[in-house]
């Protein structure tokens, strides 16, 4: 029989019991309903918003998301400019050495000054809501060596990241998004503002955090075990024009070596239906093999969906194909569930691996699926001819590929297994500029891979619009999709003369550095979202 939870303090009670793996004794209970009552910023809003933070100018979508990036001076890190580079088999490079001193020099403005200037600033332009809560938290550039060793450690910026909250139950997702950073001399660098107004309109039956639990393991399926079972309310993107938010599970969990699993919702109400699974793919051709080097600025995709429990991942990959095609770049492979295989992106140096006709073959790749410290899986979805890309088997750029972005788990992890993200990952750059992933557990999302592509290759419009950096791409994309827990993260090696790949944008986008041989040192930049 279901009962009705009336008071705030019984449903913290609930959550804080499943949390600490106590079983709700009730089969059923109800959570409020909340409606939709407006999406976004009007004109006047975005208006009261850009005189808040003195801006010049802000990005306003037609769906009344709000952002801003300061082209200078957003994630900005000094550097000298060293002339022409070899030219690549992708066109001219530069060569661009990181400014140490000038990184050295670089201040932060503290978290609370950053906290209290944001607060004041939304609350004078009425755009504060009531139940968002700040954390602040600065975006670091880093430089260690291969033994471990930090040099360097150096704020880029302040960031004040918001978090949602709907009777205590936390608010998650692209539609629930308020974060400002500003850099050491107390300009805004980076803005976003994409959020709704919500009221109560009633109630649901849900299922309790046990029966939770059942449904995580069954869209999980085998290869992830079930850990903490938490309820939540899912923001779409503003551009998804939903009514009402009704609640949701947060299902984290394990995988079948121990590494934490890629988060993912299901609905919570009684009667509701799982998520469907994807078509899919026709079965591999294993006797076709693509040519190297068809041509320049090519990007590949691949990824685990519902055979891994990532329900996400195929409408995911489409986004980022999607949005590269329509800027005229080719995705030159896209491989989902069992035909996403390990050794696509294992070096042939080790028996199987044919990196150098996929993952080592275009200018980037993109993958999404469950990861750890050391590697990314492909259980329960294929094994072909392994079912992890250990780091160990990573040996990037030797043929082709710039970029490697990984839309998943703790891959650059602050240290695991005693061995820092440089130890780990550092015999994988042949060539490679650049990991993009996460030092955290990610969020599966329907369309990370969609923002990350099109801020890398979006087409100017007047004074705004320019197609990002690499790195600052997957930093907003990340921004915009993922909760502020969640810290994303780049690397890449430095040469003896301090020659590094930080500043890269994509191949015709702007400017791209020379390959760097490392000379056992290697640089992070990492970030809330």
């Amino acid at each position: 029989m279901s009962r009705k939870l009336t008071a705030v303090l019984a449903l913290s009670g609930l959550i804080t019991a499943g949390a600490a793996g106590v079983e709700a004794s009730a089969a059923e209970t109800e959570l409020p309903v909340y409606g939709v009552k407006s999406a976004g910023l009007d004109d006047r809003q975005t208006a009261a918003l850009q005189r808040a933070f003195a801006l010049k100018d802000v990005d306003r979508s037609e769906y009344g998301a709000v952002a801003f990036a300061d082209e200078d001076r957003y994630l900005h890190v000094p550097s000298v400019d060293r002339g022409e580079g070899k030219p690549g088999e992708d066109g001219p490079t530069v060569q661009t050495a990181i400014d140490v001193d000038g990184l050295r020099r670089l201040k932060a403005i503290p978290a609370e000054e950053a906290t209290k200037r944001v607060q004041e600033a939304l609350r004078g332009a009425g755009l504060l809501p009531s139940n968002a809560t700040p954390t602040a938290r600065n975006t670091t550039f880093e430089l260690v060596d291969a033994n471990g060793r930090a040099s360097l450690s150096a704020p880029l910026d302040t960031a004040v990241s918001y978090s949602f909250s709907l009777d205590g139950i936390p608010l998650e997702g692209a539609g629930a998004k308020l974060r400002v950073a500003y850099d050491g001399q107390g300009q805004v660098t980076g803005l976003s503002h994409s959020t709704r107004e919500l009221s109560k309109t009633g109630s649901v039956p849900v299922y309790d955090l046990d029966r939770g639990r059942e449904r995580c393991a069954k869209v999980f399926g085998d290869g992830v075990r079930p850990g903490k079972v938490s309820y939540v309310y899912v923001a779409p993107p503003l551009e998804e024009k939903v009514d009402r938010l009704l609640p949701s599970f947060r299902c984290e969990g394990v995988t079948a070596d121990g590494s934490q699993a890629q988060a993912i919702t299901v609905p919570a109400a009684v009667g509701s239906t799982l998520p469907a699974p994807d078509p899919g793919q026709p079965p591999r051709d294993t006797s076709a093999k693509i040519s190297p080097l068809v041509e320049s600025g090519e990007v590949g995709s691949e990824g685990t969906g519902n055979c891994s429990g990532l329900p996400n991942t195929s409408a995911n990959i489409d986004s980022f194909n999607n949005e590269a095609t329509g800027h005229g770049v080719p995705v030159q492979f896209s491989w989902k569930d069992a035909n996403a295989w390990e050794s696509d992106f294992k070096d042939p140096v080790f028996p199987g691996g044919d990196d150098s006709h996929y993952a080592d073959d275009v200018d980037l790749t993109y993958w999404q699926g469950h990861g750890s410290p050391t590697g990314f899986y492909f259980t329960g979805c294929s094994n072909h001819n392994d079912t992890k890309l250990a780091n160990t088997d990573a040996r990037w750029g030797n043929l082709d590929v710039e970029w490697m972005s990984l839309f998943t788990c703790q891959i650059l992890q602050d240290t695991s297994g005693g061995l820092t993200w440089a130890q780990r990952w550092a015999q994988a750059f042949r060539g490679l500029h650049q990991i993009n992933s996460f030092t955290t557990v990610s969020y599966n999302s329907s369309n990370h891979g969609g923002k990350y592509a099109h801020y890398m290759l979006r087409s100017p419009f007047l004074w705004w619009n320019n197609p990002m950096k690499v790195r600052d791409a997957w930093a907003q994309a990340s921004i915009d999709t993922q909760p502020a827990a969640v810290i994303w993260a780049t690397m890449g090696p430095v040469s003896n003369g301090n020659l590094a790949n930080f500043n890269d944008y994509f191949h015709g986008k702007g400017a791209v550095s020379a390959d760097v041989i490392s000379s056992g040192v290697y640089w992070r930049i990492s970030g809330a979202s």
